[in-house]
């Protein structure tokens, strides 16, 4: 079944036990209209059910690095995919999914108010060991690498698994434009009978008239317009004891995550032990992988939650929403006052 920015990272089995996906489907009917959309109001009660189920809640803010960055050119210059691993169970992770490739970001998804994704995870120690990243104009060819079975790229920082994939990228440029004209149908009245003898108006009548007004002039303007060009799909992970942090949540919590992302490039692997495994594969050993990090966004969260048309009952739900606290285990160097604090393999 696919979720609708909903998503339940947990074993199929304890999703069963829990019952909390059996109204899912209701909000996967199409996009959501305004922000006060009232199926925000069945998430939120699927949201105090998992708090209730003792689930462990986490929204994660629509938010970029900063606002210098927010414009469309910029998403090429970082990614949002950092990966959280559940130290219990390794095939359960999480991390925000949103992408900044947009070819990759699914049709008619969405998120509460338009401005969270919301998490459902089950309560424990999560570790961040990996991101995703893009070498842009990046073929595999031109990595060069040998041809070797599976787990022949491995190295002992952790793994850069490379893939091809396609990337819309959005550029500006001066084009040439002839002048716009506009045009308005109008209307006068008008003298449609004389008296021949003195000239007076003894009948009046209307007739329309087009005036034409200048638009813009002539000249050269700046325009964003895309394309799709080659990349290569960079996807780090580290092992669980080179976690580069940790955060653990306890089951009703519901929590606000930090900002997290790659500068890109945020990976260094080497080159020279790349290893072929697929035609569309190949495994790199990782030297480093560089996150970088801002605390919560609670005030840009509590200013558009207090905007919303919300029930005392919700309104009460998401007062309880509290800023994550992550646990720094690798090197934490300065604070970069765009980036953030960026965390990285120890040396």
């Amino acid at each position: 079944m696919r979720l609708f920015r909903l998503r339940f990272a947990l074993p199929t089995a304890l999703l069963l036990s829990l019952s909390l996906s059996g109204c899912v489907s209701d909000l996967d009917s199409g996009a959501y209209g305004s922000m006060d959309d009232p199926r925000y109001a069945q998430l939120l009660d699927q949201v105090d059910a998992a708090l209730k189920a003792n689930m462990a809640v986490v929204l994660v803010a629509d938010v970029m690095p900063h606002k210098s960055l927010s414009d469309a050119l910029t998403m090429t210059q970082w990614t949002p995919t950092v990966i959280w691993e559940y130290e219990k169970d390794p095939k359960v992770t999480f991390g925000r999914k949103f992408q900044t490739n947009a070819l990759q970001r699914p049709p008619g998804e969405t998120y509460l108010f338009k401005a969270f994704e919301v998490h459902i995870l089950p309560p424990g120690k999560y570790l961040l060991t990996g991101g995703d990243d893009y070498q842009l104009r990046g073929l595999l060819d031109q990595v060069d690498a040998r041809s070797g079975p599976p787990g022949s790229g491995r190295g002992a920082n952790g793994t850069a698994y490379l893939s091809p994939e396609l990337y819309r990228e959005f550029y500006r440029e001066e084009v040439w434009k002839d002048a716009t004209y506009g045009s308005e149908t109008k209307t006068e009245r008008v003298c449609t009978a004389v008296v021949r003898a003195s000239g007076a108006c003894v009948s009046w009548g209307e007739q329309q008239y087009t005036q034409t007004t200048a638009g813009s002039p002539a000249g050269y303007y700046q325009q964003t317009d895309s394309r799709d060009i080659p990349a290569i799909k960079v996807q780090a992970r580290l092992p669980v004891d080179k976690a580069l942090a940790s955060f653990t949540i306890q089951g009703g919590q519901l929590l606000l995550a930090p900002r997290m992302h790659l500068k890109t490039p945020g990976y260094k692997y080497q080159q020279s032990k790349c290893r072929a495994i697929d035609p569309k594969k190949i495994e790199c050993p990782l030297d480093n992988l560089t996150v970088y990090t801002w605390p919560a966004p609670m005030s840009f969260s509590q200013h558009l939650i207090e905007q919303r048309n919300l029930s005392e009952k919700h309104r009460q739900l998401l007062s309880r929403l509290q800023p994550m606290q992550i646990t720094p285990l690798g090197k934490q160097g300065m604070e970069d006052p765009i980036w953030g604090v960026p965390l990285s393999l120890s040396k």
